[in-house]
């Protein structure tokens, strides 16, 4: 499910100051105080704060009290996602990356323990001493020969597929937290 990004008027209004757009910035690095802010954007905190009033109308960050003497500012999944639209998409499709990769490997885990299984039933028969050698052989031959099929091609196919996938998502990642980290 796709989350869209809806701004309204109190929004744009906030949106419309670079100070504003700057201290957007600076909590999607981390949460601050006011006085960090203003120490950062080197403002009086009351310029600050009344900047942090607008955003935190336009549901773009909120304050939170952790019961300290002093409150942080962060942004809220709104502000977030205007910095970062495409993010909520890449860890949904790692998510189902991993999951299908996750079963392919478990089904061929199972392929490969119920060949071993049909085996040791067939060598457990081998060794029975009921009926004669020649009707112990017959269901032995057959699971070996089970055993023996090879991989499937799709699952192989699916797993150089989804690794792939999944190569791509980390690497969007890792360039965007790079990015991010450089721009700081």
């Amino acid at each position: 499910m796709e989350e869209k990004i809806t701004l309204d008027r109190e929004s744009f209004k906030s949106l419309a100051s670079e100070t504003r757009i700057s201290i957007i910035k600076s909590l999607d690095r981390r949460r601050k105080t006011l006085t960090e802010l203003s120490k950062e954007l080197k403002m009086s905190p009351s310029s600050v704060k009344e900047h942090m009033d607008n955003l935190c109308a336009a549901s773009l960050s909120v304050q939170v009290d952790d019961g300290h003497k002093w409150k942080y500012y962060e942004l809220t999944r709104k502000g977030k996602n205007i910095l970062h639209p495409d993010e909520t998409r890449i860890w949904v499709l790692l998510s189902v990356t991993i999951l299908a990769m996750s079963g392919i490997f478990y089904d061929l885990l199972q392929r490969g323990a119920g060949g071993l299984g049909n085996t040791l039933n067939a060598a457990e028969s081998l060794v029975s001493p009921t009926g004669s050698p020649a009707k112990a052989m017959a269901p032995a031959l057959d699971s070996c020969q089970a055993a023996a099929q090879p991989l499937p091609y799709l699952h192989i196919i699916g797993l150089v597929l989804f690794a792939v996938l999944l190569g791509s998502c980390i690497a969007y990642l890792a360039i965007s937290r790079k990015r991010l980290m450089a721009r700081i």
